[in-house]
């Protein structure tokens, strides 16, 4: 047996019976009142002009019903009036409740575009998304336990968070968080294995998607890499570093801490990225003469260049004073949070890759 089923009565169900009675009810009015000596409805159209007033409750008073007969049908068209008006009301309400609720889940997507997916949500995706907000990206957030869409659109602005409550093992709702225009996806999901299943499922709808993934099992890194994870960390081994540094060398590990925050203020440091665009004045100088340049003009340190190859991108970190730079590399330097604003409106570009 085929066919669609259905969990209720189709529209034209319940409409038609509804006309034939009301037309039923319209002739019979007609019927009551005629000819009596002071009838108002003497024609069909008094008999629906009245109906119709009497079921919006406008009641005009222009036309009612005189007879006994009449009274009566009349009284039918009035309590008619106190139905059809509710179930209006709880269909109306029903759907505006319905509107608000998957506009409030996500369910009508996002139009962001180069922002950042999270996958999964719990603290460490808190302490990610308050990072990237730092650095003025957008972010789209994809959670499995309802609770957690107030709780996020109480701590972050909603023109800059976009929340979607969905079964974070379909990869197609990512679709309403913007995947397909989406800079960089970072799975946070429980384990390592929940991560790379999810990786694999999103590539093979996805291909073209960029992941950033941070590991609880360091010897996973190369499994991930293979699977098409962009950039893999891991998060024993910031952690184990820091922890080693606090314990011996306490102002580097305060400097490292420092550095891998958002820099705001004057006085705070963060080590960022900046894209060479044509107008760029260090494009086609060399390293030597930018890092110079850069010192004097902003006390900025240039520690690095980003160049692209047939693979992404090439780090050189601290490279030879000859080395050009080029239009389309990044430079990395360590800059504080109000030299950052300068050197994105010198350079005409922002921070970061998207």
């Amino acid at each position: 047996m085929s066919g669609r089923q259905t969990n209720g009565p189709r529209l034209w169900q319940v409409i038609v019976p509804l006309v034939l009675v009301w037309s039923l009810l319209v002739v019979s009015l007609v019927w009551a009142e005629r000819g009596h000596p002071g009838a108002t409805i003497r024609s069909v159209g008094d008999a629906a002009w009245y109906s119709l007033v009497t079921l919006t409750t406008v009641g005009y008073g222009d036309k009612y019903p005189v007879s006994a007969g009449g009274r009566a049908i009349g009284s039918l068209f009035l309590l008619g009036s106190l139905g059809v008006l509710g179930v209006l009301v709880y269909k109306v309400s029903g759907r505006l409740s319905e509107i608000r609720e998957r506009r409030r889940m996500g369910h009508n997507g996002t139009s962001f575009s180069k922002h950042v997916l999270i996958v999964g949500w719990d603290d460490f995706a808190k302490s990610v998304a308050q990072q990237l907000l730092k650095a003025d990206l957008r972010v789209a957030i994809v959670t499995d336990a309802k609770d957690d869409v107030d709780l996020i659109h109480e701590q972050f602005p909603r023109d800059k968070v976009f929340v979607l409550f969905a079964d974070l093992r379909d990869p197609l709702v990512l679709e309403k968080a913007g995947i397909r225009d989406a800079g960089m996806v970072f799975p946070n999901l429980k384990t390592d294995t929940d991560k790379l299943v999810a990786i694999l499922n999103i590539k093979r709808e996805f291909p073209n998607a960029q992941f950033v993934v941070a590991l609880d099992n360091e010897d996973l890194r190369g499994t991930f890499r293979t699977a098409g994870v962009t950039f893999v960390l891991s998060r024993g081994e910031i952690a184990a570093k820091m922890v080693a540094s606090y314990i011996f060398e306490p102002d580097v590990a305060e400097y490292e801490a420092d550095l891998l925050a958002s820099a705001e203020g004057s006085d705070e440091y963060d080590i960022q990225q900046f894209l060479v665009t044509p107008g760029n004045p260090y494009a086609g100088r060399t390293y030597g003469d930018a890092f110079v340049d850069l010192k004097k003009a902003y006390n900025v340190v240039l520690i690095g260049i980003a160049k692209g190859t047939s693979g992404g991108r090439k780090l050189l970190k601290l490279p030879r004073d000859d080395i050009s730079i080029e239009v389309g590399d990044y430079l990395l330097m360590i800059v504080s949070g109000e030299t950052e604003r300068v050197i994105s409106k010198a350079f005409g570009a922002a921070e970061g890759v998207l």
